[in-house]
């Protein structure tokens, strides 16, 4: 079973192989939805001008109910929003994309040894973001509330959507034990 760990300051992640497939899994297909518009070779930040040309594009609110949650509007006057949305965006989905690709690079190299392992030395705080982003995504894929955990509970087991549910929820005890370990 999965399970964080610290030792000082370094915090590390054990994983059974399946674990990390699903993992990774679930990774890439938030990068892809991330890639949305591709703004990553549009923001550079070291680069003045991409920066510049990267504000001046523009830049509306993604359709996707899922990146509505991911990259919500800061104002709720929609120019306003769209003004923020503007200065702001590329380099939050670029910020999120590098997250997320930092994290499926360990789960790579946890899987290409094929057996079950541990992640040394993580960056908690880069991981916890990520497992929040990908508990974002999947609370608004299945319409997450207050009688969810009910609701996966009584499912039957031959239920398609009740391995989903278990990953959310499976994402949510990762996320707490980290949060935890990280408040000690």
């Amino acid at each position: 079973m999965s399970e964080f760990a610290r030792d000082g300051e370094a915090y590390s992640l054990s994983l059974s192989i399946d674990e990390a497939h699903v993992l990774i899994n679930l990774v890439e297909q938030l990068l892809e939805l991330l890639g949305e518009g591709d703004f990553a070779h549009h923001y550079d930040n070291n680069d003045p001008f991409a920066q510049l040309m990267a504000m001046q594009q523009e830049i509306a609110q993604p359709e996707d109910p899922v990146l509505k949650r991911l990259l919500p509007n800061a104002y709720a006057d929609p120019e306003a929003a769209d003004d923020f949305r503007r200065y702001t965006e590329p380099a939050l989905r670029l910020n999120k994309q590098q997250g997320l690709r930092t994290v499926r690079e360990a789960l790579t190299i946890l899987v290409d040894n094929e057996s079950a392992g541990v992640i040394e030395e993580l960056d908690a705080q880069l991981w916890l973001k990520a497992i929040n982003d990908l508990r974002l995504a999947l609370s608004v894929r299945l319409d997450i509330d207050g009688e969810s955990f009910e609701k996966f509970e009584n499912m039957p087991d031959e239920d398609p959507q009740k391995g989903i549910y278990a990953v959310y929820f499976w994402l949510g005890w990762l996320q707490e034990s980290l949060l935890e370990l990280l408040t000690q």
